[in-house]
């Protein structure tokens, strides 16, 4: 009998237990209403920082979540941060925050100061460079297509991957503000201050690219 009472009391403790958390969800797009995939939002909880980013749709969901309040920054790339201050999060309700940021055109100032060159004279690397101008008035959509006209580069459908000197797409290394990107990532044409492409003679530094290597620069990032 003792041992069905406890069983009891632990089969009420769980039910009452079950369904306790909430979660945040909503959707961040611009001011025209165009989704922002990969949106990064950020709450704290017990002086920790998490965070999480949007989905393909702009979409994102934070849970499980103690009741409570919470506050959430909203950021996105050339666009102005949002922040949304004691937001209400009770037990077993989505509470929805949908942002729409705002374009930031007031960019922090870019600094360029000469540093030797990564390639010298003697090197039998070759370069091609493309300046935020030329970036500025390409028909191309993204970085990869921009890439793809690069001599060497072969792009066998527009949006595709791309080869360099006839390598896999997977021996292509992609580097953003000096940090490899090992996945999927999207810049706006707007946001890149520069691209150079390698397309032979790559550097020791870049060991584990046979095929290219891909600098990318962007406006926000201040070279020194």
């Amino acid at each position: 009998m003792k041992k069905i009472k406890t069983l009891i009391a632990l089969l009420f403790l769980a039910f009452n237990s079950y369904g306790q958390y909430g979660e945040i969800r909503g959707t961040v797009s611009d001011t025209t209403g165009q989704p922002l995939p990969g949106a990064t939002i950020t709450w704290k909880v017990n002086d920790l920082v998490k965070g999480t980013i949007t989905d393909s749709k702009g979409e994102y969901v934070i849970k499980p979540l103690i009741p409570g309040l919470y506050d959430l920054e909203i950021s996105f790339v050339t666009f102005k941060k949002q922040t949304y201050n004691s937001i209400t999060v009770s037990a077993e309700k989505a509470t929805y925050i949908d942002a729409a940021l705002v374009p930031d055109n007031d960019l922090p100032e870019v600094i360029i100061r000469w540093t030797p060159p990564m390639i010298d004279k003697g090197s039998t690397a070759t370069m091609t460079t493309y300046s935020a101008e030329v970036i500025a008035q390409s028909p191309e959509r993204n970085v990869v297509d921009m890439v793809s006209q690069t001599p060497g580069a072969v792009q066998k459908d527009e949006g595709g991957s791309i080869n360099i000197r006839g390598s896999r797409e997977s021996n292509t290394l992609y580097m953003v503000d000096g940090i490899k990107m090992t996945g999927p990532f999207s810049i706006p044409k707007s946001a890149i201050a520069e691209i150079s492409v390698l397309t032979g003679g790559i550097p020791a530094q870049f060991g584990d690219a046979t095929g290219g290597v891909v600098i990318i620069t962007t406006k926000s990032h201040k070279m020194k």
